[in-house]
This record gives C-alpha cells, structure tokens and sequence, in this order.
C-alpha cells in the first residue's frame, strides 16, 4: 500500500456507525426490496419524489443523531492526519444529515461530498474530482467503504478499492483490490506495527 497517496471515505458503515433500515425506508416509500434507493426517487414524478425525500430525511436525520465512529476509525484517520495525507468523504448522505454526523463525531475531514453535490457511487466523478483538487493521479488514491457501491466507484475511478467491517465477507469483495476486517488492519497495512 506504499503507492497510496490519498484516501477517500465512505461515511456510513465506514467511519461512523449507521442503523438505517433500508428495507423499512423502501416499504414506507414503495420502492421494490431489490431496487436501489436513490435510482428509483430519479424514476417518480416531482410531486411523489419530494414526499419519498421527506421519509428518507426524516430516517437519516434519526440515523445521523445516533451515529458514533465505528471501532478505529478514529484513530486511523488522526493518524493519516498526522501523516499529511490527503483526505475526503464521498457519501451518498443528504448534505443535512452529513453535517449533523461530522458535528456530533468531530470528524477532522474537510473535503466532503453529498449526494446533492454529485451524481451518486458507483458513479466515480465525485472520485475522480477529489483527485484532480489534491493534484493526485486517480492510481495513487484509495477508495475506502463498507458495500458494493464504494467499491465500484474506487473501480469506475480507476483507484484501489478497500472494503473494510465486516464480519463474513459479502458477495461483493471480489470487487476490492484490499480486504480488511476492521480498521486496526487496515492501519497495519499502512502503516506497519504500532
């Protein structure tokens, strides 16, 4: 992992905790259980898109007030701090409830993108501008998050791709470059024993 020069972060699941109940946000707004969220509020006529908004706000806005970071996190991105190295959030979040989960967990990361700043991972132009801003070839960053959609973008962007928190690996981790089951690992892989 000596080649990685910047690091980009999915928020939830990844660096704080996250107890949203997609099934239950799918339900209360009629997407199907196999159809992604944010592609199906696209598909719905203005007036329906802003109703199934507000349910999803509401859901993340509960979500984000009870959000801690997850076990070594913290102490991995104090650490890339102190290292210099650069680093950003790319979430699929609302901007509101973003703020709300960087305020209540004191997260020191400046660059962050909402999902209205950018078209949604997997889509990699969000990755892809980070790495034009910090001067930095899109082979040198990596992609760090929980689910498909993190590993996908890193892909898109043509960057590593690391799939960290889990308990048994998903169906998806052939897609990561790297495989760490918490991050007391992934500080390992980066920066050696303590």
């Amino acid at each position: 992992m000596k080649h990685i020069q910047g690091i980009i972060f999915d928020l939830d699941g990844t660096l704080v905790s996250s107890s949203l109940n997609f099934r239950a946000i799918k339900q209360e707004i009629g997407c199907p259980p196999e159809a992604d969220v944010l592609t199906f509020l696209e598909g719905l006529p203005e007036h329906k898109q802003q109703a199934a908004m507000a349910v999803i706000h509401r859901h993340e806005q509960r979500d984000a007030e009870q959000s801690d970071w997850i076990p070594g996190a913290k102490a991995f991105v104090d650490r890339c701090d102190a290292q210099g190295i650069p680093m950003a959030i790319v979430t699929r979040n609302s901007e509101q409830s973003t703020r709300l989960k960087m305020a209540r967990n004191d997260i020191p990361i400046e660059r962050v993108v909402t999902r209205e700043q950018s078209k949604p991972k997997p889509d990699p132009d969000a990755l892809l501008q980070i790495a034009r801003d910090f001067a930095l070839p899109a082979q040198s960053m990596l992609m760090v998050g929980d689910y498909r959609y993190d590993l996908e973008a890193g892909r898109n962007a043509h960057m590593s791709a690391c799939l960290v928190n889990f308990t048994e690996l998903p169906d998806y981790a052939h897609l990561a470059d790297y495989t760490f089951q918490h991050f007391g690992l992934l500080h390992r892989a980066m920066f050696g024993p303590e």
